[in-house]
């Protein structure tokens, strides 16, 4: 359950990004907005991982990298391509873990 609960996080901030970036949602005046929402998502994805592999959870391996793009991802300025392929990178890894979940 927290797996999901980790992805529909990371999937609310993710969309949040988009309609940042596509200029949908102006978040000036309550940026902090993104960035709260980032914590728990980097909070929850390591929660997961950890619950993961205490109990041996198929997801746990597809949580490592998504740890490690979380890790990155606030160093490469928002807005630019790298930012979007990390973020890119780590929904690629969410989908891998859900599949895992759902024995594909």
């Amino acid at each position: 359950m927290i797996f999901y609960a980790a992805t529909a996080l990371f999937l609310a901030n993710f969309v949040l990004g988009l309609l940042v970036q596509f200029r949908l949602v102006d978040t000036k005046p309550f940026r902090w907005l993104h960035h709260a929402l980032f914590f728990a998502v980097f909070f929850s994805a390591g929660v997961a991982a950890v619950v993961g592999f205490v109990q041996g959870a198929p997801y746990r391996w597809a949580l490592v990298p998504v740890l490690a793009v979380f890790l990155v991802l606030p160093r490469v300025r928002a807005g630019t391509p790298g930012h979007a392929g990390l973020a890119s990178a780590a929904l690629l890894f969410y989908a891998i873990g859900l599949a895992r979940m759902h024995g594909a």
